[in-house]
């Protein structure tokens, strides 16, 4: 912290109040300092103040009260008496749902995997939104190709051990979501009733696809193909 002081100082001559938000209650931990001291041979030759917060002792809801979004993804790390693990991760999942700024949603998921287990909070998550984010989709642009590539590769292997087509159709929703971001429910429904050699084909032409009108124009095909047989 103190490097961090003097580094702003230096360069900006910036007044400077640091914070520090602890995020968990330490275990082993009774009393968090606010404040450094430090002494030499007796003497006193620093006394260095900053604020302590702990998050898990706010109240979830004050934050949603004051509207104070910066902080919503904090939420999850927040005092929630009264609820279960499950509805507190759903509620604070919905908090960010409907916000113009999926960032937010993106950087909640993030804290929900500092806190929880996977299988804790995996069935809550809107994939749709979370890919969506920037924050998820720049360090993945210059590999963007070759995450497809692998995707397909392991989505159609577990397909074919598994032989599901729920398999396949999830592994091509996630493709194309991937690759486009949101997709309408209705394309994700029509891919639930494919078979599997159309899914193949879909997934097999994934980096094909300019766009979904074309995806949602090959199903079409295929189900016309498929009554009339």
């Amino acid at each position: 912290m103190l490097r961090y002081y003097t580094y702003i100082k230096w360069h900006n001559d910036l007044p400077i109040y640091q914070v520090l938000m602890v995020l968990k209650k330490p275990e082993n931990v009774r009393n968090i300092k606010g404040s450094f001291e430090s002494t030499v041979q007796g003497l006193e030759v620093m006394k260095y103040n900053y604020k302590v917060i702990k998050a898990y002792e706010i109240d979830k809801n004050e934050i949603l009260s004051q509207k104070n979004i910066v902080l919503y993804p904090l939420r999850v790390f927040m005092n929630h008496d009264g609820e279960t693990e499950e509805e507190h991760i759903l509620e604070c999942l919905t908090a960010v749902e409907g916000l113009k700024d999926a960032d937010y949603y993106f950087l909640l998921v993030e804290c929900l995997k500092k806190l929880y287990q996977k299988s804790e909070y995996e069935k809550f998550v809107k994939e749709e939104i979370y890919m969506s984010s920037a924050l998820y989709k720049e360090p993945y642009e210059k590999g963007k190709e070759e995450g497809l590539q692998e995707g397909l590769r392991e989505g159609l292997r577990e397909g074919e051990l598994k032989g599901e087509t729920k398999t396949l159709a999830r592994t091509a929703v996630k493709l194309l979501i991937k690759k486009f971001g949101i997709i309408p429910d209705d394309l994700k429904q029509s891919m639930q009733k494919l078979d599997v050699p159309t899914l193949e084909i879909i997934i097999d032409n994934i980096l094909e696809y300019e766009n979904l009108e074309q995806v949602k124009k090959y199903i079409h095909q295929a189900v016309n193909i498929k009554q009339r047989l």
